[in-house]
């Protein structure tokens, strides 16, 4: 595994004689209801990063821990950047890679507060006439790895705090879970507008839940939907490495 924490600046510039191509895991640091872990979202990112890393010998960058996650902040423990900073920090760290001669830089993300700003980031970069390819790819938005979601949990999984989510984590750190809840609780589905503020969403869903049944979670479940969101990326990522950069 390539992790460019721990390469030195010349075994880059060698691997930049061949490649042109680097991951960087993306997610948050989060409410995700008692049933979950704060770092839930960086955490599944990151795992499910690194393996593609490992399997297609590309370079893995640190993992970026925190994210646009204001409509959580309603719950202790939340950590967020606004969505300007989001926006300057994702742009920062591309441009960075730009100017060190990478040219397809792929967020593989674990939130979806992140998807509009780093987007946007994309967008700055275009307008300002940056040559390359951008792309971010939210596993849990993947059609295959929501197909198993349907298979396992049916309608269950909701929209955070998911027990896909939860069953990834469970798998990686199972010692995290010794302590928290198991028993089920009343799954409400609400009609509501987004975005939301953090008073709002609170108010919208007192747990942190949306939709979703967390203690369904199990670690084989955890242990099948990274590989299922490992093969799929891993696919969309042998595509982008043939596409010409005009």
């Amino acid at each position: 595994m390539m992790l460019l924490e721990n390469m030195s600046y010349v075994e880059v510039e060698a691997y930049l004689v061949e490649k042109d191509i680097v991951i960087v895991p993306v997610g948050s640091t989060e409410q995700h209801s008692p049933y979950g872990l704060i770092g839930t979202d960086f955490i599944t990112a990151e795992a499910i990063a690194r393996e593609v890393g490992r399997r297609l010998d590309i370079i893995v960058a640190p993992t970026i821990n925190y994210g646009m996650s204001q409509h959580h902040m309603g719950f202790k423990g939340t950590v967020t950047l606004s969505p300007e900073t989001m926006v300057r920090f994702i742009k920062d760290i591309t441009q960075s890679f730009l100017d060190h001669g990478f040219r397809r830089i792929v967020f593989i993300n674990g939130h979806g507060g992140n998807i509009e700003p780093v987007r946007t980031a994309f967008s700055q970069l275009k307008y300002e006439n940056k040559k390359g390819i951008f792309e971010i790819i939210s596993w849990f938005l993947l059609p295959e790895v929501q197909e198993i979601e349907r298979d396992i949990f049916e309608d269950k999984n909701g929209l955070h705090a998911t027990p896909s989510e939860v069953s990834i984590t469970k798998y990686l750190r199972p010692e995290a879970f010794k302590t928290k809840p198991t028993e089920k609780k009343k799954i409400t589905k609400n009609k509501i507008y987004f975005p939301l503020s953090r008073e709002e969403f609170k108010k919208a869903y007192p747990d942190g839940r949306m939709e979703s049944a967390p203690w369904l979670a199990k670690e084989k479940y955890g242990k099948l939907i990274i590989e299922e969101a490992v093969r799929a990326i891993s696919s969309r990522i042998r595509g982008i490495l043939k596409l010409k950069i005009l």
